[in-house]
């Protein structure tokens, strides 16, 4: 029992005794950021952002301190602290504008708010600024070792606002049911396909397009039924003529068989 307490006292006075809680107590910065260097050297990151925010509130963001604040930067993204590297990093590129890891800097500062962007039902704030983060960098550093990840980060962030852009479409479609207004999913896919005329999800846009006009003819009065109807047809030949292999191709068929047969009592008129 004695050993066991002399093991638990000796570990404490060890740990009261380490670099960095002697460096957490004494007054002299370049000690202090001599201990938080050697962690951040050894990926102790967390350990040394303790040290190296005392060294920020006694020195500010003087000249000479360019390199703690390198690393003091680093250390949050490090840590995958992206919501203190984000600022920290854009800080640090606006005071230390010549500094010879601002290519890394800016990446890194982009990096940050994509690591923060959300799944693309949330708020797209992150999302919007990272995109605008990876267009700085790739016009301040064209050459850039870090281009090629820079473009393939940017454009999973614009994938993502293109998919919330079309999952508000169709959210026309979906509530159809209830509001009876499928005008309103017709226009905002039509919209959608506008404003993204790339975008990977037209198949899916041009069948719900199709569906929702589908829908509105099947439930029209009889005197707008024969318009809407061949409006349909118009739509379902629009999607196969996109993509004639389309994963919808045997719904959108019996759908439009339907449409055909409901336009026959108007063939007699």
């Amino acid at each position: 029992m004695r050993k066991i307490s002399y093991l638990v006292f000796t570990a404490i006075v060890f740990a009261s005794c380490s670099p960095l809680q002697k460096a957490l107590k004494v007054e002299d910065t370049a000690y202090k950021n001599e201990v938080a260097d050697q962690l951040y050297e050894k990926g102790k990151y967390k350990q040394a952002i303790r040290l190296y925010e005392q060294i920020e509130a006694k020195e500010s963001w003087a000249p000479n301190f360019q390199s703690m604040y390198y690393k003091y930067s680093k250390s949050y993204y490090n840590a995958k602290k992206w919501e203190a590297a984000q600022p920290m990093l854009q800080k640090f590129n606006t005071i230390y504008f010549n500094s010879p890891n601002r290519e890394e800097t800016m990446f890194l500062e982009a990096m940050a708010s994509y690591e923060m962007s959300e799944v693309f039902s949330l708020d797209q704030h992150a999302t919007y600024e990272g995109i605008k983060k990876f267009e700085t960098f790739i016009t301040a550093f064209p050459e850039s070792q870090y281009k090629k990840e820079a473009n393939e980060k940017m454009r999973e962030l614009n994938q993502k606002i293109e998919l919330k852009a079309y999952e508000n479409a169709r959210l026309f479609n979906k509530i159809g049911e209830y509001t009876r207004d499928y005008n309103a999913a017709i226009v905002a896919l039509d919209n959608f396909m506008l404003d993204y005329p790339g975008t990977i999800y037209k198949t899916d846009a041009l069948f719900y397009k199709f569906d929702s006009a589908y829908k509105l003819a099947l439930n029209s009065v009889y005197s707008k039924m024969e318009d809407r109807l061949r409006k349909a047809i118009n739509m379902h030949d629009d999607l196969i003529s996109y993509d004639p292999n389309t994963k919808y191709k045997e719904e959108a068929n019996q759908m439009l068989t339907r449409l055909k047969k409901e336009l026959q009592q108007f063939s007699t008129k």
